[in-house]
């Protein structure tokens, strides 16, 4: 028999699902900062499965599809639990910009963040002492915000967390449907993913759209994505819809080193050779400044769609194709 889910002001019996709020803090008005939850609990025993997105607050199409599913989901029909989070980062979400419009910090390179800190880092704790550690599996739903667009693709660490922790997150990542597997995915710290995977539960961040919209294929991506998941789990009937190959990649963003007009020269999933020239970098007047090329033989995974760049910002994402 499955259990009362709870979490915030939800409590959640078997076979129901509710919408309700973790608080996080009270602003200077008295009203709350708060996490919404969409649950469904089933009516029968399964994983607990956390999907979330908004945790940069100009990154759309996750929130719609964690809201559609959470709708399309029969309780009575369910084995487990879904613990869908919409908008982790409420206050980013307002201002429609990365961070929040208070502290300017970015939430997922402060976990597990601090009780006593500044605003995210106080959201972070909570999400997840409240939330993440509920959970069996975790997918964290990406885009390339209002700045670029992102190919679909599924981001697998092998560090950190114990080895049998690493292999299913690896199971996980290959459930969701995403053809293109980023392994690594760069230098950072301080995400979702690597706290919950030190926390022993597998969990792996879906990057898929963006340009600051809500795109409608991207949302249907996603939608499928859940869908696999879920499937690939047991908690609802059918066989996932996969892929027929899979390319996993290493590399990540190349940074510039002048301000100006971004010119974007190669697409999506193009693939690339050493030195090719991938964009430029031109000045008010129209003369290029900068010249961008790869560094290796590979892939193009990203498409800066906002022209302006300051030095050190983020360009084109490529990768190293290591299997395929």
């Amino acid at each position: 028999m499955a259990d009362v889910v709870r979490i915030g002001d939800l409590s959640v019996e078997p076979g129901t699902k509710k919408c309700g709020t973790v608080e996080v803090a009270l602003r200077p008005d008295g009203s709350p900062i708060y996490i919404p939850l969409m649950i469904v609990n089933g009516a029968e025993e399964g994983p607990v499965l956390n999907i979330s997105s908004g945790c940069h607050g100009d990154e759309y199409e996750g929130g719609e599809a964690i809201r559609r599913t959470w709708r399309s989901l029969a309780p009575e029909k369910l084995r487990g639990v879904f613990l869908g989070v919409p908008v982790i980062n409420v206050l980013a979400f307002e201002s429609g910009t990365r961070t929040s419009w208070v502290d300017h910090l970015n939430l997922n390179r402060v976990f597990p963040g601090n009780p006593d800190g500044f605003i995210t880092e106080k959201l972070a704790h909570v999400y997840l002492k409240e939330v993440v550690c509920k959970a069996d599996l975790l997918v964290d739903l990406h885009g390339g915000g209002n700045i670029q667009i992102m190919g679909n693709q599924v981001i697998y660490r092998d560090t950190p967390g114990e080895p049998d922790v690493i292999r299913r997150e690896l199971e996980l990542a290959k459930a969701t449907g995403f053809e293109y597997i980023w392994k690594g995915s760069g230098g950072w710290g301080g995400t979702i993913t690597i706290e919950a995977l030190k926390n022993g539960i597998p969990a792996v961040t879906a990057e898929a759209g963006g340009e600051g919209r809500c795109l409608e294929p991207i949302v249907q991506d996603f939608e499928k994505l859940i869908s696999n998941v879920m499937k690939a789990f047991n908690m609802i009937e059918g066989k996932p819809q996969l892929p027929s190959k899979r390319v996993m990649f290493q590399g990540g963003f190349i940074h510039t080193r002048r301000g100006g007009f971004w010119n974007q020269a190669v697409g999506l999933r193009e693939r690339v050779k050493e030195g090719q020239t991938l964009g430029t970098v031109t000045d008010l007047f129209g003369e290029v400044v900068e010249t961008i090329t790869a560094p290796f033989d590979g892939i193009v995974c990203s498409k800066r769609t906002f022209p302006v760049v300051q030095p050190g910002d983020w360009t084109v994402q490529i990768g190293t194709i290591v299997e395929e």
